[in-house]
């Protein structure tokens, strides 16, 4: 089985290397993983690190938004000019964070993201956090591909991103939640997605999260599609190329 990790943070391992981390996951079967930045301090290491893995590693620019009031100026013009340097890079990750607090700041460092993904035609990775009035505004404005990832809502939530074709990608986070089947089944088959959030959100405290537990969560989502695990996983493997690559391989 394939599997594609699509969403990691390569650039904030401390107990394991990056190398280990990539070496680890294509041993497991993870073969793609998308390396997401929070800050643009991030960007040059992500870059770094999807030029030493080129068939691995697909880099992700942005800036996410618990760190957006601290954005240095000009960096729509930056961003946007790495994008162009680089051009099978995503947008990402970008969004609203209600635990943090979302401010007018929030809402146009997200919107400019939002707008530049889908000048450039580029897939979005979408952090929404107890943020689902604030996001009514920005459905109309997203790009054709956009992933709202480690989705943890409730089902209810999950109604205008299906309604607009985004896709949902699931952590270990789903695990804890109390309509996590109902969730999964809710999900579009051509539309599921998994990811880490590696080093975060692992199963043990203090650990560090890896690519190399996507075939438990895979397991676990299979049972509740009540579907063979290699099926799913075939299926969730093409999902991830449609949307890095849009269809053109």
């Amino acid at each position: 089985m394939n599997f594609s990790d699509m969403h990691i943070h390569l650039q904030d391992y401390k107990q394991n290397s990056a190398t280990q981390v990539v070496e680890e996951a294509l041993s497991a079967g993870v073969r793609c993983l998308v390396c997401v930045s929070s800050t643009e301090s991030d960007w040059p290491r992500v870059r770094e690190l999807a030029e030493k893995y080129p068939q691995t590693v697909t880099p992700a620019f942005g800036l996410h938004p618990w760190y957006a009031a601290a954005a240095a100026a000009g960096w729509p013009e930056r961003l946007r000019a790495l994008l162009m340097a680089v051009p099978a890079a995503m947008v990402g990750e970008c969004g609203l964070d209600g635990i943090k607090g979302i401010g007018e700041t929030e809402r146009q460092v997200f919107k400019a993201q939002v707008l530049l993904a889908g000048e450039l035609q580029r897939p979005l990775i979408i952090h929404a956090v107890k943020a689902v009035t604030a996001m009514e505004e920005f459905w109309p404005l997203l790009p054709a591909r956009f992933v709202v990832h480690s989705f943890n809502g409730r089902a209810e939530h999950l109604r205008p991103i299906l309604l607009r074709g985004g896709y949902v990608s699931l952590s270990a986070s789903i695990l804890k939640n109390r309509e996590a089947e109902k969730i999964v089944r809710l999900i579009p088959e051509n539309r599921l997605l998994l990811e880490t959030d590696g080093p975060y959100q692992a199963p043990v405290r203090g650990e560090e999260q890896k690519p190399v537990f996507l075939p438990v969560l895979l397991a676990q989502t299979a049972a509740w599609r009540q579907m063979e695990p290699a099926r799913l996983a075939e299926r969730i493997w093409a999902n991830s190329e449609e949307f890095i690559h849009g269809g053109k391989q």
